[in-house]
């Protein structure tokens, strides 16, 4: 089976796929106007008032900071954010600009954090929960709408992925509706909304499960994991076929909005401006790499051949800036994949192996790390596990209570060990996720433009990422002062 999935997909490398349904057709792309003059993306958005869902997250941060750093005459950024820890909206934007990404903008342009304009709502509540003064802003002031807000979680219940990451859709749309000047709708959904498929194409593709029928089921089996596995088709978690509904809700009830879908794979810490390595999350290959260098993880589910499709926040957020003031240009709605397996494939290995010869280098980890064995076998895996982490880590924790310490080394392999099983059916499995039409949009930029808003996946070197990578999560996450 392994075999056939690598010969799949290095077949897929060397030639270009038809799309596998009547349904997928070629409208499906940029239609640009040569006759039109260049039009810069920041001259786009010089005026506009752009409204933006899921802010106080990793790619929402991204997103405003480089929304205001490269559109510096843009209007008002309208962030929706909820209540949270008894804090107000004013303690809420500070806490989410309180940080190191901000900096810069702070210290060169400090009147364009004053541009950031907080919503209170929350994406379950009905309508919004948004006042009817601050709708009716909405309403009069927004050209952009870009919709992020999710629950990303692998290991979210069915009915919180869907109550956040689909219903919350069908309420932006909603309120999308009812914008006076709405130029463009960007929808950031996954490209593992389509993870059962070998090929994903940058096309729409047809619900697993309707509506009607995931209610049903979690009325009936709540979260029950092995009824779970058995509903979702093939789909890897609720989350992605919670994304994949609501793509399918997007393209059957958008109207005359002009809507575009921006899928990332894996996204990890950024790669350029304003601050290389910045992250705040630990997301599936940023904590994988991460445990295999500090020594936690030693034995992983899959193949050395498997492809770990990752893009930098940035390259993702710079895609979409670059799509909701190009990608409006069509009438039909547009997919964009922010992906790098199609055009500058990585391993899992290999980005583990990097990542681990930085930790080495400084000496930075919790037991002596080594290379990670993978093993398409769960009895080579666990035996590995067991010998390589298991062991050395009851002899440690011995150590330490023989001097009088706290144990803690066993404690800190189940973390490890429970992410490597959540992810197990990517790090098992390579998909060839094509991005065409991110490229050719890419290719409709002038060089300035391209400076200014770099998401080509093919100008990524892994042999520089990864260091920077390496150190932005230490110095970010790990909170580490070297």
């Amino acid at each position: 089976m392994l075999a056939s999935c690598a010969a799949v997909w290095e077949e897929c490398l060397a030639v270009e796929y038809l799309a596998d349904t009547a349904m997928y057709s070629s409208s499906n792309t940029i239609k640009t106007d040569t006759a039109k003059p260049y039009e810069r993306i920041s001259d786009f958005y010089a005026g506009k008032s752009v409204f933006i869902t899921g802010g106080t997250g990793f790619l929402g941060k991204v997103l405003i900071e480089r929304l205001l750093s490269t559109c510096t005459d843009i209007g008002s950024i309208y962030v929706l954010i909820r209540g949270k820890g008894g804090m107000n909206l004013e303690q809420r934007l500070q806490q989410m600009t309180d940080v190191p990404l901000f900096d810069k903008l702070k210290s060169l342009k400090p009147n364009t954090i004053k541009k950031i304009i907080p919503i209170e709502g929350d994406v379950t509540k009905p309508d919004l929960a948004i006042r009817t003064s601050d709708e009716q802003k909405l309403i009069d002031n927004v050209s952009v709408v870009i919709h992020s807000a999710a629950t990303v979680s692998f290991a979210d219940t069915f009915s919180d992925a869907m109550k956040i990451n689909y219903e919350g859709t069908k309420k932006v749309v909603a309120l999308g509706k009812k914008m006076k000047n709405l130029e463009s709708f960007v929808y950031i959904s996954t490209a593992f909304a389509n993870a059962d498929r070998l090929t994903i194409d940058e096309v729409v593709y047809p619900r697993l499960r309707k509506e009607e029928e995931v209610y049903s089921f979690i009325d009936i089996y709540g979260d029950d994991a092995e009824a779970k596995e058995k509903f979702l088709c093939g789909s890897p978690n609720s989350y992605s076929m919670s994304k994949l509904l609501s793509e399918n809700y997007l393209q059957e009830n958008r109207g005359g909005i002009k809507t575009i879908i921006v899928r990332p794979s894996i996204v990890t810490p950024m790669i350029g401006e304003p601050l290389p390595g910045w992250c705040d999350s630990w997301v599936a290959a940023t904590a994988l790499f991460s445990d295999v260098a500090r020594g936690l993880t030693k034995a992983i589910y899959g193949h050395r051949d498997v492809v770990c499709d990752m893009i930098p926040v940035d390259y993702t957020c710079n895609l979409t800036i670059v799509a909701a003031a190009r990608g409006n240009q069509s009438n039909d709605i547009l997919v964009y994949n922010s992906c790098s397996s199609s055009s500058n494939p990585i391993t899992w290995k290999r980005g583990s192996d990097l990542f681990l010869e930085e930790s080495l280098k400084y000496g930075k980890y919790e037991m002596k790390p080594r290379k990670v064995h993978v093993s398409m076998s769960p009895l080579v895996v666990k035996f590995m596990t067991f010998t390589l982490q298991t062991v050395p880590s009851v002899f440690a924790d011995f150590l330490l209570r023989l001097k009088g310490e706290t144990p803690k080394y066993l404690k800190m392999q189940k973390r490890p060990v429970i992410l490597r099983d959540i992810i197990s059916k990517f790090t098992m499995t390579s998909s060839y996720i094509k991005s065409d039409n991110s490229l050719k949009l890419i290719a409709t930029l002038d060089e300035k433009d391209k400076v200014l808003f770099p998401c080509d996946p093919r100008t990524i070197s892994w042999l520089k990422y990864m260091p920077v990578f390496y150190r932005g999560v230490q110095k970010h996450l790990l909170k580490s002062k070297q």
